[in-house]
């Protein structure tokens, strides 16, 4: 009981996370502490002085020495956060606002948001890092079937050289967003903030809120921080389930071995025959329960795995409909067979996104156009243009 008590009684968890702002106004730091619920410590508020070979301005000359520099500077301080969280120049960001049915799923909302990047024929999504936030439009509010979703995008390398940052000081970068919404952080903060924080300097408003963006539920994040959520929520799904099946496993031996032991207590003690059979008889009762439950998880787990193999098939082939550079009006799946419908300008470009879609490892039919007609669109243009219909089988989710 002793032990139990301190193991509900200990405290609660915390963490650490450091803002790195490299602005007009040099590199600030900013390191906050705090309750997984809320910042309450500054444990550093500095500008840093790093060699004149590393930055130039807002540029970062060499992120990897800066990461090795920003470690050891680190260190020296006595500072070890658990992320790091970083910002972009607005001046690099194309922003924009687009309103969706407020019915669709996160993976519909993210498809139907990246087709509104601005991606050529020849380009290549993987050029463009891009994210989104629901906001509150400006003006009349939408109504309530309608929300309206914040959308930015920038090149690769920008983000990349500040991922690099971070990996080179050996800390998980947990954040880069926008300067302007670090800022906005800050100075909402500043508005409510309690004693315990000291006021921050002016130059350092934008590292304040980055850090405060660990403890943030909304905004802007160019890191694949989504498909990180959804992996550690399977991760803990598998985790339960694994744990869920060993102590199942580990009651039925207990039981087992106890209900055995009884038996032979009885045997020694009872000369009774009948009752030493009904008693068998429980035992063996108490053990296809077991087993029936021990089958029920083995097909559980089954089950997961066919819905995560699925998962991956879908965005595989999903991957393909983001870079495609001709228009989806209509995406069907039922069970297996995958559907697609739309426009394009020529008839080679379908031609060559099916021998595309084909190269995924997911098909068991590959793409194949069963339709290639020369018609009018049927958007408001009205222009000439091939209307195309691909049909596929995906392989067996199992």
């Amino acid at each position: 009981m002793y032990s139990l008590s301190r193991l509900l009684s200990r405290p609660a968890k915390r963490q650490c996370v450091a803002g790195l702002d490299v602005g007009p106004n040099g590199a600030w730091l900013v390191v906050l502490n705090g309750a997984l619920s809320e910042a309450d410590t500054v444990c550093c508020c500095e500008l840093l002085e790093p060699p004149d070979a590393l930055l130039l301005g807002t540029q970062l000359l060499d992120p990897f020495a800066l990461g090795h520099w920003l470690k050891r500077w680190l260190s020296d301080k006595g500072l070890y956060p658990d992320g790091l969280c970083l910002s972009v120049d607005d001046g690099w960001l194309t922003r924009q606002v687009v309103t969706l049915s407020a019915q669709l799923s996160e993976r519909d909302i993210a498809f139907q948001l990246a087709a509104e990047l601005p991606l050529g024929e020849s380009a290549d999504a993987s050029h463009l890092c891009w994210t989104y936030t629901q906001v509150a439009p400006e003006g009349n509010p939408p109504p309530p079937a309608v929300h309206a979703y914040a959308l930015a995008w920038l090149a690769h390398e920008p983000v990349q050289r500040l991922i690099s940052v971070a990996k080179a000081a050996g800390i998980r970068a947990w954040v880069v967003e926008p300067r302007s919404d670090a800022m906005h952080r800050a100075e909402q903060r500043v508005c409510v903030a309690s004693h315990a924080f000291a006021p921050m300097a002016t130059h350092a408003q934008a590292a304040f809120g980055l850090a405060l963006s660990a403890w943030a539920d909304m905004g802007m994040n160019f890191l694949p921080h989504r498909r990180w959520a959804r992996q550690r929520r399977q991760r803990a799904w598998l985790q339960r389930l694994g744990l869920a099946l060993g102590l199942g496993v580990g009651l039925g031996a207990m039981a087992t071995a106890a209900l055995a032991h009884w038996v032979q207590s009885q045997q020694v003690l009872l000369a009774d025959q009948a009752r030493i059979a009904e008693t068998l008889a429980k035992a063996r009762d108490t053990q296809q329960s077991l087993q029936g439950t021990d089958k029920q998880l083995k097909a559980h787990r089954q089950w997961m795995q066919a819905r995560l193999n699925q998962q991956r098939q879908t965005v595989l082939w999903h991957a393909g409909l983001a870079d495609a550079g001709i228009w989806v009006s209509r995406l069907s799946q039922h069970q297996s067979h995958w559907v697609v419908q739309g426009e394009a300008l020529s008839a080679d470009q379908v031609r060559q996104w099916a021998v595309k879609l084909s190269q995924q490892p997911v098909w068991k039919n590959p793409p194949e156009v069963s339709q290639l007609q020369f018609k009018r669109s049927t958007s408001a243009s009205r222009g000439w243009v091939w209307h195309f219909h691909l049909e596929a089988d995906l392989k067996d989710a199992g």
